[in-house]
C-alpha cells in the first residue's frame, strides 16, 4: 500500500508499546452507548477498536501517534469534541492518516462528514477494508457512509414510532411511566 506523505521527523515512537516505526497514523474509536463510569462494559468496544487498529498500524510500518475516543452518537446533532480533534490534527498535517474500524464507527451522517477528511488526507476502514488512498475506494467510502446514514434514519424512525404507539396503549419500556399517566400494563408499571 502506498504510505501517504509523512510528517518529516521519522522513525516514530507508538503511543501505545513504545516500538518504532517508519509513519505515523492516529486512531479514531467510537461507542454509542454511554455506560455509567463503574460498568465494566464501558471501554470494552472502544478498547478492542484500539487493540486492533494498533495491530493493523504495526502491520503496515505505521506506529500509533494519537487515540481519539468518543463515547457517543455519530448520528444525533451532538458534538464529539475528539472526532473534531481528530479531523483537526489532519488538516493541520500533525499526522498523515487516520484509521477507524468501520465506517459507521467514524460517522453515520452520511458523505457529510466523511468529505471533511477524504482527499485531504489518508483515511483506513478496517473492517470495511477501505482506504481513501485508493481511488477504487472513494466511491465505496461515500456510498457506505450514506448507506449508514439511511440506516440510522430508519432506525430512529422505527423506534420513535414504537415508543409513540406504546405510550398510546398505555405501555412504558424503560423507566417508570410519568406521574399521574395511565398505565394498563401491571407488570410494565410501578405504583410505589
Amino acid at each position: 500500500m502506498e504510505q501517504s506523505g509523512d510528517i518529516a521527523g521519522g522513525p516514530f515512537v507508538c503511543e501505545l508499546c513504545g516500538e518504532t516505526e517508519a509513519h505515523s497514523t492516529d486512531l479514531y474509536t467510537r461507542k454509542s452507548r454511554r455506560l455509567k463510569e463503574d460498568d465494566y462494559r464501558r471501554e470494552q468496544s472502544t478498547d478492542a477498536q484500539t487493540e486492533q487498529g494498533h495491530r493493523w498500524a504495526h502491520r503496515n510500518g505505521y506506529a500509533v501517534r494519537k487515540v481519539w475516543k468518543d463515547l457517543q452518537s455519530a448520528f444525533k446533532d451532538v458534538r464529539r469534541t475528539d472526532f473534531d480533534r481528530a479531523l483537526q490534527a489532519l488538516a493541520a498535517v500533525e499526522v498523515p492518516a487516520l484509521w477507524a474500524y468501520a465506517i459507521d464507527r467514524f460517522s453515520r451522517k452520511g458523505a457529510e462528514d466523511l468529505l471533511k477528511a477524504i482527499g485531504k488526507a489518508r483515511v483506513i476502514f478496517d473492517m470495511d477494508g477501505l482506504d481513501s488512498n485508493e481511488p477504487r475506494d472513494r466511491r465505496w467510502i461515500i456510498n457506505r457512509a450514506e448507506e449508514a446514514r439511511e440506516y440510522s434514519e430508519i432506525l430512529s424512525r422505527r423506534v420513535s414510532d414504537t415508543k409513540a404507539e406504546q405510550r398510546d396503549r398505555g405501555l412504558w419500556v424503560a423507566g417508570r411511566p410519568p406521574w399521574g399517566s395511565p398505565c394498563r400494563v401491571t407488570v410494565a408499571c410501578r405504583t410505589t
